[in-house]
């Protein structure tokens, strides 16, 4: 049986938070929280410096329960400056080594003509960070 979903998003990330939402729960995952409508809102991860809310997490349904947090990079309607994109990133990854989870990040599948993937890629290289995935979307 295929279900069909409807949702009504105001920006690109709020319908990427919502397909994410979606893709997680359907996978079986469990505690989904997400920056989309339907969804109770992910809490926000206490850092050093600033603290942040990831766009979506959850907890796959493993042994270990397995927790997933996700973020969008370079999207319309998330953070674009490069300072806070910086600090989302080193939080974000720093918090799911913290707990043995996962890092996900959603980019555009194109950001001015250029691969999203390459681009977030080389932006994770140059910081040092590592992510389990890269959604290009």
């Amino acid at each position: 049986m295929v279900e069909t979903i409807t949702i009504t998003c105001r920006t690109r990330r709020d319908e990427l938070c919502a397909l994410m939402a979606e893709y997680f729960r359907a996978e079986g995952c469990v505690e989904v929280r997400a920056e989309a409508p339907g969804y109770l809102a992910p809490e926000k991860i206490v850092g050093s410096i600033k603290d942040h809310a990831p766009a979506l997490t959850c907890r796959r349904t493993d042994a270990r329960g397995t927790a997933v947090l996700m973020d969008t990079l370079l999207v319309e309607g998330g953070a674009m400056e490069i300072d806070e994109v910086v600090s989302r990133l080193q939080l974000f990854s720093s918090a799911a080594q913290a707990i043995d989870g996962e890092l996900h990040l959603v980019v555009p599948e194109k950001v001015g003509g250029f691969d999203g993937e390459e681009l977030a890629r080389a932006l994770l290289k140059r910081l040092g960070l590592r992510v389990n995935r890269i959604w290009a979307l």
